[in-house]
């Protein structure tokens, strides 16, 4: 992308004031003394590209009052009754844009950005209707009538899907990118890559670098997040359907056996099984439907012989049911009482495992605190008090347990494992709870049948009925729990081709997972990312870095920054015979230094024939001269900057506002200029 002018406009009671200003393709300086609206110019350009986030704010709040409020021309303080500022653009196929956007209008929000086919500034194209676009609502960098989104496609770009803090996805957003393109004056430089917007992305600084040097690794998160997210609804499948059993076999009274609450790939139809419990033995559920027949057909055949019957085997039948009776009224006692003193249990355990947790997350806080000072050679970290020097225990009983203990590491593992075993244990006592309801609940019903059957034997014999009615309704009784079981059957079979189905998904969602590379990067990637590292020691060489020695350096695959000995360079290092020590006197401008080459490493290792990058070829920076940089610091740097064919770079700087240090700082390279004398606002012609 190249920039290829900007106009500010600001209406006034006095006429029409601003600037307006074209740059080069390659190098451009913006030359200009502290408060002359250097600044002020370099933060309209990025307010012109809707990404005045990294300056520090959402809309013109970000602007020096000059352009929005009132400025000094002269000796005259002059109202601003309108502003608004208009950026040129063009894309790499040649498509020339021009946006304007609103800074102070009554009628316009700053919200909204107006998009002109063709070259408005630097041409004589007509401004034509515009295509209205709008920012940083919902929206904006999804929808079409998003600037965002216009931005993203006049770049060319497709925008991954990156991980959030919240476990989700998010767009690696725009603004995010430029923070790596457009560095301002006050903030900019404290980072590699500093500045940019907070969107719940995880790790941004990774993800733009990443993302810049065309690392592959996107595809590859795309991927695993296609798989979580089809492993969401594998898990959700299975356990809809499990809860669907779950609920008619505990309605039933039968239990589900061979079938796993979780989701798994190795279901084996053949193992699950429908038994019926009374609290002490099992049958499977075909056995207790084949018995509730066999017991209807007698009851069939006792009813025909029922005139016949005598009083005596009438009270015989009495006796049997009653003795029945009193048998599962001690059993429902019982698997009450179980379950009863089956959930206390789970209380106690659930209590001994969030103690047990408890302990682990305050050992290892005691863990993390030690080995920070290690780090920093705290004798108290290495186990000796820094005042007497005499021996301290590792430990957070000291002096309160007699004997041997544990030290930290050990104890760790030791409340880990317990922690495991106590929620197997509470696994299996659930399991057990869930079993036993369902026993109750089958005993209750007994129970309530048998006491049926009772009372109505009794009522058979004091009235002398020639049709026992207790035969009868305990054969409606067997008919309706048939007619049940009968549903509760053919539910299972069709449940189980569900479960059959949604194994097979697993197991396919499983098989993709192992295909997917287990390192971060690809050898590709890591070729990408030596090109990087080796631009980038180039570079802090040539700038004149002199903190550490720049071949040692290295970029780290974890963080995506340089790292010498596994630190990342910040500040100056200092080597103490074998340890590497951060300090406190740090030397700022070296650290400019490696911000410099950083930045200019991504375009570098981005542009090379064989990368496919995604850097858009634009540079901004605003005072790269940081912390009193020598002349030829910052002449390197312009060097480079004018010596990189495919990139623009815009470089705002006061070159300590001395003639010397701007023509040593440009001695014999090819730049374009721009500069003014007083103040940048002046009247428009």
């Amino acid at each position: 992308m190249i920039i290829r002018a900007i106009k500010l406009r600001l209406k006034t009671a006095a006429g029409e004031f601003g600037f307006k200003f074209e740059f080069g393709r390659g190098l451009t300086v913006i030359r200009g003394s502290n408060s002359s609206g250097k600044s002020t110019l370099f933060n309209c350009l990025i307010y012109g590209l809707g990404m005045e986030e990294l300056i520090g704010g959402k809309g013109e709040k970000v602007l020096n009052y000059a352009v929005k409020d009132y400025f000094v021309h002269g000796e005259t303080r002059i109202q601003v009754d309108m502003s608004e500022v208009l950026l040129e653009l063009e894309n790499a196929d040649g498509r020339i844009v021009t946006l304007r956007r609103a800074i102070n209008d009554d009628a316009r929000s700053s919200k909204l950005v107006e998009i002109f086919e063709g070259a408005r500034l630097t041409g004589d194209a007509a401004l034509g209707s515009p295509r209205p676009t709008y920012l940083f609502d919902s929206g904006s960098a999804q929808k079409e009538e998003g600037f965002f989104l216009f931005l993203e496609q006049f770049l060319g770009y497709q925008l991954p899907q990156v991980p959030t803090t919240n476990g989700g996805m998010a767009k690696l957003y725009l603004q995010t990118i430029f923070a790596a393109l457009a560095v301002e004056q006050k903030r900019g430089w404290t980072d590699y890559i500093a500045n940019a917007p907070f969107f719940g992305i995880r790790d941004t600084r990774i993800r733009v670098t990443e993302f810049l040097l065309g690392l592959s690794v996107f595809e590859r998160q795309a991927e695993r997040a296609k798989l979580d997210a089809e492993s969401l609804g594998i898990d959700s499948d299975w356990r809809k359907a499990y809860e669907k059993l779950r609920l008619a076999t505990t309605a039933n009274g039968v239990v589900i056996e061979g079938l796993s609450a979780t989701a798994t790939s190795t279901f084996d139809a053949s193992s699950v099984q429908l038994v019926k419990s009374d609290g002490k033995t099992q049958t499977s559920l075909a056995y207790y439907v084949s018995a509730l027949r066999e017991e209807h057909a007698t009851l069939g055949a006792k009813a025909e012989a029922y005139k016949e019957a005598s009083g005596a085997e009438a009270l015989q039948e009495l006796e049997s049911v009653s003795a029945e009776l009193q048998r599962l009224s001690v059993l429902h006692e019982r698997v009450t009482t179980n379950l009863t003193l089956q959930n206390a249990s789970l209380a106690e355990l659930r209590q001994l495992h969030a103690e047990a947790t408890e302990d682990v997350e305050r050992n290892k806080t005691a863990l993390k605190l030690r080995v920070l000072g290690a780090q920093l050679d705290l004798e108290l970290a290495t186990d000796h008090c820094p005042t007497c020097h005499q021996a301290v225990e590792s430990t957070l009983l000291a002096g309160i347990v007699s004997g041997p203990q544990m030290d930290l590491e050990t104890n760790i593992k030791y409340l880990d494992s317990q922690r495991l075993m106590l929620q197997s244990q509470i696994n299996g006592v659930l399991e057990e709870i869930r079993n036993s309801e369902i026993a109750a609940g089958d005993v209750a019903a007994r129970l309530a049948a048998t006491r049926d059957y009772h009372n109505s034997l009794r009522g058979d014999l004091s009235n002398g009925v020639v049709e026992s009615r207790a035969v009868v309704r305990r054969q409606i009784q067997i008919e309706l729990e048939l007619s049940n079981l009968k549903v509760l059957t053919s539910q299972f079979d069709t449940l189980i081709t569900v479960f059959e189905g949604v194994a097979s998904r697993l197991g396919a969602n499983q098989a993709s997972r192992r295909a997917l590379p287990k390192e971060t990067y690809s050898k590709t990637d890591l070729a990408h990312i030596r090109y990087f590292e080796n631009f980038f020691r180039s570079n802090a060489s040539s700038f004149g870095y002199e903190s550490a020695e720049v071949e040692d350096i290295r970029i780290s695959l974890d963080t995506l920054t340089p790292v010498l000995s596994d630190i990342e360079l910040r500040q100056i290092i200092k080597t103490k015979g074998q340890q590497t020590n951060l300090t406190a006197d740090s030397s700022a401008s070296d650290f400019v230094r490696l911000i410099w080459g950083y930045l200019l490493a991504l375009y570098q290792a981005s542009s090379m024939p064989d990368v496919e990058g995604h850097h858009p070829g634009i540079l901004l920076m605003d005072e790269p001269g940081q912390h009193s940089m020598r002349a030829m610091s910052q002449h390197a740097l312009l060097q480079l900057l004018s010596a990189q064919t495919g990139l623009q770079s815009i470089v705002a700087a006061s070159f300590d506002e001395m003639e010397s240090v701007f023509l040593e700082a440009t001695a014999g390279l090819k730049f374009q200029l721009i500069q003014w004398e007083g103040k940048v606002i002046r009247p428009l012609n």
